[in-house]
């Protein structure tokens, strides 16, 4: 919803705080709403529950508007700016959701470990030699693919687009081609593989701290970047089953 520009690709959107984009996002929570989550959880620090909640509650209380720029620090280890967050998917989907079905708090569920201390996908120690032919996505071709869609797409169909198969491959496809060809240390380590895989093990983690006795749904708000790993440890997991909100979403 913003761009803090912490991704591999950083897509520039319009601003959500727009009439018509205020619109859309009341109809993906009226849509959201059907599924009747227990608990919603958001991509913000765990040990962050009393910041991300107190910012919260000035939602509930109409203290701060969804559809005005708010100024406050962002819950986030890797923010600095105030003006941002207002528009992030935190607020704007996870705030807005929770609000309309007055929940008292959100969850927030995520975990930064340790970064390795220099650039594992440095281009010197990326092998060059292709011993396969594979296809690759563009991740400029993407980018411009995505800026088009939500120029000319609502909210809902937009996510209902990302939220498709072929679409959740292109984080992985592009990390694992690197990662794995990486030579550094001598033996191919792919150290940003690991800690990727360690960041969502630990998000699962707190999702599961997260829930109580009875509860039978909890709505992650998350990047598509997480999904298709997501999608692999929850199903590992024997507690979680992840459900896709396609079903929610308006079909294409």
């Amino acid at each position: 919803m913003d761009n803090p520009e912490l991704d591999e690709v950083n897509v520039d959107a319009d601003d959500v705080l727009a009439n018509e984009r205020q619109a859309q996002l009341e109809d993906l929570a009226e849509r959201l709403a059907e599924w009747n989550p227990d608990r919603i959880a958001v991509e913000r620090p765990y040990d962050n529950v009393e910041a991300v909640n107190s910012l919260y509650e000035k939602y509930r209380t109409g203290e701060y508007a969804y559809n005005r720029e708010e100024s406050f620090p962002a819950p986030h280890p890797m923010r600095n700016d105030d003006d941002s967050e207002c528009r992030s998917e935190v607020v704007q989907i996870g705030f807005r959701l929770a609000d309309r079905l007055n929940h008292e708090q959100v969850y927030p569920v995520d975990e930064h470990p340790e970064e390795p201390d220099s650039d594992p996908f440095a281009d010197r120690d990326i092998d060059s030699t292709r011993k396969t032919s594979v296809s690759l996505p563009d991740p400029d071709e993407w980018k411009h693919e995505v800026e088009n869609r939500l120029v000319s797409t609502p909210i809902p169909e937009y996510l209902t687009w990302i939220n498709q198969r072929s679409q959740l491959r292109f984080n992985h496809s592009l990390m694992f081609d690197r990662g794995i060809r990486t030579t550094k240390d001598g033996f191919g380590s792919p150290a940003l593989l690991t800690y990727w895989y360690d960041r969502n093990i630990r998000m699962v983690h707190h999702l599961w701290r997260t829930i109580e006795p009875g509860d039978e749904r909890i709505l992650l708000v998350v990047g598509t970047g997480h999904i298709r790993v997501f999608q692999h440890l929850l199903n590992e997991t024997p507690m979680l089953c992840p459900v896709s909100p396609l079903s929610y979403l308006p079909r294409l």
